[in-house]
């Protein structure tokens, strides 16, 4: 009996479930894109989680050829990986999570021009948590900053799929595949994996699920000077706090935020909702951003106007 008619016999029992280990491909979909573009799935490992001090530490990314229109993948174009010594020693911690050693990045820089050509001819680029990648990435190469960014932690309505955790082995396990994670290019392979797999309930290509969401647009909203005692109902509501966001109230600068991003769809509802229970009815102080892929996840997406 071979491997193929023994996972078959163990699958048919229903008492088990077989995953495979990633093995990426070259190519993904024979033939030619009728709207061909090119992506990247880029990853990032760095000293920490600060987006405004810590430093890259290594680099991976995946280029790779899809059908606008199906958002099927066709051809792996281009892979790099690459070191970056931060002029520091490693954290403990961050040498447990990543694997990377102070010995891997002594004297280790990233190849610019390398990889700003393929930033650059990219019609999109895709990360897993983009808020993190985009943001350390523009710090560094900040030719990034003019692409058009997706992220699969956000971007993919996870829970609607019976997957309910975000983190990229959980998800990649759920797909049926696992892999050697946190180091860059292999989660970037990781993510550009579940792209090209049908998400479990929907039947959605991964990759459609993805090109839709980021081809909407969002609005950010900013809840000027809430009352204080709306800050539990705005919590609850997903609002989040930004203590570093600078606004003038009245003639007098303040620092501190309470904001949301929403869908297209949800933009008159949250309006309302801010007016009606956050302001009471009052002159609403709160202002917006209108978002699209182009700032969707960087730093431009949280500053004022």
């Amino acid at each position: 009996m071979n491997d193929t008619e023994v996972i078959q016999q163990l699958e048919q029992s229903g008492q088990y479930r077989i995953i495979e280990r990633l093995d990426p491909p070259e190519l993904y979909h024979q033939g030619q894109p009728s709207t061909a573009r090119i992506g990247v799935v880029i990853d990032v490992e760095a000293t920490g989680l600060d987006t405004a001090r810590d430093k890259i530490i290594e680099l991976g990314f995946i280029v790779f050829e899809y059908d606008a229109g199906t958002g099927l993948i066709y051809r792996i174009l281009h892979s790099y990986g690459g070191f970056e010594d931060p002029g520091a020693p490693l954290q403990d911690i961050i040498k447990q999570i990543t694997g990377i050693s102070d010995e891997m990045v002594a004297g280790q820089t990233l190849d610019d021009d390398a990889i700003n050509p393929w930033l650059e001819k990219a019609d999109l680029i895709i990360a897993h948590n983009a808020a993190y990648d985009r943001q350390m990435l523009e710090r560094r190469l900040p030719v990034a900053g003019k692409a058009n960014w997706a992220c699969t932690f956000n971007d993919i309505n996870w829970q609607n799929e019976g997957i309910s955790s975000l983190k990229l082995d959980y998800i990649a396990y759920k797909m049926g595949y696992f892999f050697d994670g946190h180091r860059a290019v292999n989660d970037a392979q990781a993510t550009l994996h579940l792209l090209s797999k049908k998400l479990p309930e929907s039947g959605t290509p991964g990759m459609s699920a993805l090109l839709a969401h980021a081809r909407e647009k969002s609005r950010r909203y900013f809840a000027i000077a809430a009352p204080f005692d709306k800050k539990d109902d705005l919590k609850a509501r997903g609002y989040r706090w930004m203590a570093d966001f600078v606004y003038i109230d009245r003639g007098n600068q303040k620092k501190g935020v309470w904001s949301k991003s929403v869908a297209e769809a949800e933009i008159a509802s949250e309006a309302q909702w801010l007016t009606e229970s956050v302001y009471s009815g009052k002159t609403a102080s709160f202002t917006f951003k209108d978002v699209t892929a182009k700032d969707r996840y960087s730093l431009r997406e949280f500053l004022a106007e």
